[in-house]
């Protein structure tokens, strides 16, 4: 889907020059599950309620995305694409079909931090020939945690509107994005509703 490879290409731009060194082992990450419309992670420490008419993405395609993000940042770091680190942890995404607007949570394996990762988006879409332009980075509380999030614009898109959350959690940084077509007609308090903590009853 096209929603994905947005979302790939942004964090694959920001993210080849700041890797610094990722670890052959896992010592706590997990992907999250589905119980019947209700997706449980306790990594990223959040519950998405699919919202009705909403599709998500099953593990394979998940596992999938992850698998050319591996291999893009490989070949840009100078690799063949062969046997890449695995990196990319696409954890979650689901999206409406009728209107475009989506959530994408991504965990990767790197030494950048979110405010790092930020400033790097908002570098990239000051460049010449930028396909996004960016706004400034808020501080915000999303499913009962603290992230720094930035909104974005891509140009000429179906759900053009984004917001990337992004926090550290050890060696791995969180990334949550949302996708609008229209802010009015579903604003991102929207979608953030659709998120809530573990510890919520």
């Amino acid at each position: 889907m096209k929603l994905r490879t947005i979302a790939a290409a942004l964090v694959l731009a920001v993210s080849a020059g700041l890797l610094s060194g990722c670890q052959a082992e896992e010592p706590f990450y997990s992907p999250g599950y589905w119980r019947e419309d209700t997706y449980y992670s306790a990594f990223l420490g959040l519950r998405f309620t699919l919202p009705e008419g909403w599709e998500a993405a099953g593990e394979a395609a998940l596992e999938q995305m992850g698998a050319d993000a591996d291999r893009a940042l490989d070949l840009q770091l100078g690799g063949d694409g062969q046997d890449p680190a695995s990196v990319y942890h696409y954890d979650l995404s689901a999206t409406d079909p009728e209107t475009g607007a989506g959530i994408l949570a991504l965990v990767q394996e790197t030494g950048a931090n979110a405010d790092t990762y930020l400033n790097g988006l908002q570098a990239g879409a000051e460049r010449e020939g930028a396909a996004y332009t960016t706004g400034e980075v808020l501080h915000l509380e999303l499913a009962g945690r603290r992230y720094l999030a930035l909104p974005l614009t891509m140009e000429g898109e179906a759900a053009p509107y984004q917001r990337q959350y992004a926090r550290k959690d050890g060696d791995y940084l969180i990334l949550i994005m949302l996708f609008t077509p229209d802010q009015e007609a579903v604003p991102f308090s929207t979608l953030e509703g659709y998120l809530s903590s573990l510890s919520e009853e």
